[in-house]
């Protein structure tokens, strides 16, 4: 049996996109709980949204979580789903499973580190930043600070991600300065601010007026 499934998931893994997509399900529908299924399901639902499928994956990923709650590509489009559909609280506990799966997990057998340590960045670095956003957009700025903060060396080389961040991690920073009568804490919210104003992107205008606003208010702080 064992020997079957892996014939399939190893032919699969280097098969077009379609053909994958036939064989991932067909070991999917053999044994739902394949061990070879919990490395395959990255490749399987990225194929599956290549090839027409995309609006199949969520409830692919969902029902896959049962049997593999702590795989984090499944936990991924989970939380990237949830937030698309303004799932909040969906999005950050999926979020949060993920950063706490990518914490904890070492590299699976067989994996270059190069590779692992290549996808374990992008996944944790897409933790931390739904997990920011969802909480600076719950007005709870302490959590969103620290998760932000955590989600900026990982995101560096994504515009979007990074312009989003840095807006937030201004709004957090200015309101956690202003609530503690912290001067340096609301001038390190004007400069996230500044960051994300040089930043193109739909935060840049609304950053650039906050940096303004915040430099002012510092400015009238002792």
């Amino acid at each position: 049996m064992l020997h079957a499934e892996y014939a399939l998931y190893a032919t699969a893994i280097q098969s077009p996109p379609a053909v994958m997509v036939d064989l991932m399900s067909t070991l999917e529908q053999q044994n739902p709980k394949s061990q070879y299924l919990a490395a395959g399901y990255g490749p399987y639902l990225a194929a599956l949204a290549r090839t027409g499928g995309a609006a199949k994956v969520p409830a692919v990923a969902e029902k896959a979580l049962e049997n593999f709650p702590d795989n984090e590509d499944l936990l991924q489009v989970m939380a990237d789903t949830a937030l698309s559909r303004n799932q909040s609280d969906r999005a950050l506990g999926y979020a949060n499973r993920l950063i706490t799966v990518l914490v904890q997990h070492p590299r699976p057998e067989g994996v270059p580190a190069a590779d692992w340590e290549r996808k374990r960045t992008a996944e944790l670095g897409r933790g931390y930043w739904i997990a920011g956003v969802v909480y600076a957009g719950k007005g709870q700025f302490v959590p969103a600070d620290k998760n932000l903060r955590a989600a900026l060396p990982l995101i560096k080389g994504n515009p979007a991600m990074l312009g989003a961040a840095l807006f937030h991690l201004g709004v957090a920073n200015y309101n956690l300065g202003k609530a503690t009568n912290n001067k340096a804490r609301v001038l390190e919210g004007a400069k996230f601010s500044e960051d994300a104003a040089a930043i193109d992107s739909p935060y840049s205008q609304q950053a650039w007026h906050n940096a303004t606003v915040m430099k002012t208010e510092a400015g009238r702080m002792r």
